[in-house]
């Protein structure tokens, strides 16, 4: 069966893929079509790390991708982000991810130089001063159980080492910098607090040791190499630079890794057509095979599909070049000011945004484009799913 599958994929790979084919094979590749995974921390493996500083929505995002019949609600995933099943924390880029505890360390140790050198460059503008000091005293609030950000700054303001009067950004920074040394991370609520209120933990206490899976000791070009390995099954068809932007891990690191696993076979390099005419994208060997054979199926016209999609669900921020394919060029493009931060596709293609609802309300939408009978009853759906995960 290789050498059929192999000629199919040849012939596939002389056609190119054009921006068509690459939104449907990424609402598959990420969790969005298909049948779904068995539950939140399988999603966020598959897809290694999740944005989340809207960190309800974001949860919400997870759910998505979790098997109907065992679809969880809100109260379910923040449990599972209480009991450490999934963590948050700053990595990758200055903002919030969603991670698996074997993940953290590794990717912290490959991505958090750069991370800082960049907070260096704000903490410069804002004219914030040494902030190292901060970090010790943050681990030493939380060396005898999880706090709560107010506990951890009213600790830091007793001690002397924060101003009570300094701007809330150095606050902030210190705590992520804590983060990034692999100080703190996400941890349960203390007593007495909601389930949902963000805490902080000593990071061996949530973390296993070692590697993951580098195993005991880090390496770096080892860790870019599974980092392409684990980014590329969760999103399909993407070029270096989406990878760049995803991970801001530099070109200049990403292609000798590229290069191992082309030359490995793990990966193939496609040509975009189309709408993609003059960038090269490059997938799994998996995911080649299953496009040339035409595995993965469109969107139903006559059946259409809203997605509520999260501000920063990674189907929008996983990509740099080639973001556009979930996008209408006909239509002016979503952008995220005021509470309207959350975007509405249907049928695979951004046409509104949204608004988080504070209850059970109705969806407060902000169209770009009107929608058909057969488009409403699909957001009439998607709207009664979001209802039933709050409850």
């Amino acid at each position: 069966m290789a050498a059929p599958i192999d000629r199919a994929v040849d012939r596939a790979v002389e056609r190119g893929v054009d921006g068509a084919t690459v939104r449907a094979e990424r609402f598959a590749a990420t969790g969005l079509r298909g049948p779904g995974l068995p539950d939140a921390p399988a999603v966020v493996d598959a897809l290694l790390a999740v944005q989340g500083q809207e960190l309800q929505p974001a949860l919400w995002g997870l759910s998505r991708r979790v098997a109907p019949s065992s679809r969880p609600g809100r109260a379910a995933l923040n449990t599972a982000l209480a009991d450490g099943d999934l963590l948050r924390t700053h990595v990758l880029r200055p903002t919030w991810h969603l991670v698996r505890p074997r993940d953290a360390r590794w990717l912290l140790e490959l991505t958090a130089p750069r991370v800082e050198r960049l907070m260096a460059s704000t903490e410069r503008s804002w004219d914030l001063g040494d902030l190292g000091p901060g970090t010790d005293a943050v681990a030493a609030a939380v060396a005898d159980g999880p706090r709560t950000r107010a506990e951890i700054k009213a600790e830091l303001v007793a001690r002397g080492v924060l101003d009570p009067d300094a701007p809330g950004l150095a606050y902030t920074q210190m705590l992520m910098h804590a983060e990034l040394q692999r100080l703190v991370i996400s941890g349960p609520p203390p007593a007495g607090k909601e389930l949902q209120h963000q805490s902080y933990a000593t990071f061996d206490d949530r973390v296993p040791a070692g590697y993951g899976p580098l195993g005991e000791r880090f390496d770096a070009e080892a860790a870019v190499v599974e980092l392409w390995r684990r980014y590329l099954p969760g999103r399909a068809f993407a070029t270096v630079n989406d990878l760049r932007l995803w991970s801001d891990v530099t070109v200049r690191d990403l292609a000798p890794a590229l290069a191992a696993l082309l030359d490995a076979g793990e990966a193939v390099q496609v040509p975009g057509a189309g709408d993609l005419e003059g960038l090269t994208l490059v997938a799994t060997a998996g995911t080649a095979e299953a496009w040339a054979g035409g595995a993965v199926a469109r969107d139903d016209p006559d059946r259409p599909v809203a997605d509520l999609l999260q501000a920063y669900d990674e189907l929008l921020m996983s990509y740099r070049e080639t973001r556009h394919v979930v996008l209408d060029p006909a239509l002016p493009p979503p952008d995220r000011a005021g509470a309207y931060v959350h975007s509405l596709a249907v049928d695979g293609v951004v046409a509104g945004r949204w608004r988080w609802p504070a209850g059970r309300t109705a969806l407060d939408v902000q169209w770009l484009r009107d929608l058909t009978p057969a488009e409403r009853g699909a957001l009439d759906a998607a709207v009664a799913d979001l209802d039933n995960y709050l409850d």
